[in-house]
């Protein structure tokens, strides 16, 4: 039988990476580190919680190595979103003699100066077909998934995919 609702096939919040807001990106990398040693490389982002237990931010792989680069790097990326990047090799190399003090300095900032804000989420009994609409047009691989207003887990493309496959290969 196929999985109907987000709750079918949802990453429960206690299997499920997360740092609080004023935590250092060392220790973001640390969390993250240590469930990929464990359970692989299936989670690749890092829930943010205030002291409340409420959910502000989500921090990628991508966050935590951009956490990494230099201000002339990051400066140089913000400006090109829209818009393909030059070849910055140059400067990608200047930051290879850097990079080890690089890291060392950033991993003393908070994970808050780089988390992305919380802008989708689905609701447990939501439909897959929500989530996979909200995952294609926003561009998400992950969503937070709501039982009320209390985070209970998240729902990953890879686990939306695996159950489009199943439909599209009649398994």
């Amino acid at each position: 039988m196929s999985a109907e609702s987000v709750r079918d096939i949802l990453v429960p919040i206690a299997n499920f990476p997360h740092v609080a807001v004023d935590a250092s990106i060392r220790d973001a990398f640390a969390v993250l580190h240590e469930k990929h040693r464990t359970a692989g490389w299936r989670i690749r982002h890092l829930l943010v919680f205030d002291a409340r237990r409420t959910l502000v931010g989500l921090l990628s792989i991508r966050d935590l190595l951009r956490s990494l680069m230099p201000e002339y790097l990051r400066a140089t990326s913000a400006r090109h979103v829209a818009e393909p990047l030059p070849d910055d090799a140059s400067l990608s190399i200047l930051w290879q003699d850097t990079f080890a003090a690089q890291c060392r300095l950033a991993g003393e900032t908070r994970v808050e100066n780089y988390m992305s804000p919380v802008l989708n989420t689905v609701k447990a009994d939501d439909p897959l077909t929500r989530a996979a609409y909200l995952m294609v047009m926003h561009g998400i691989d992950m969503l937070p998934v709501l039982e009320g207003d209390r985070v209970i887990g998240v729902v990953r493309i890879v686990d939306v995919f695996n159950q489009a496959a199943a439909e599209v290969l009649h398994d």
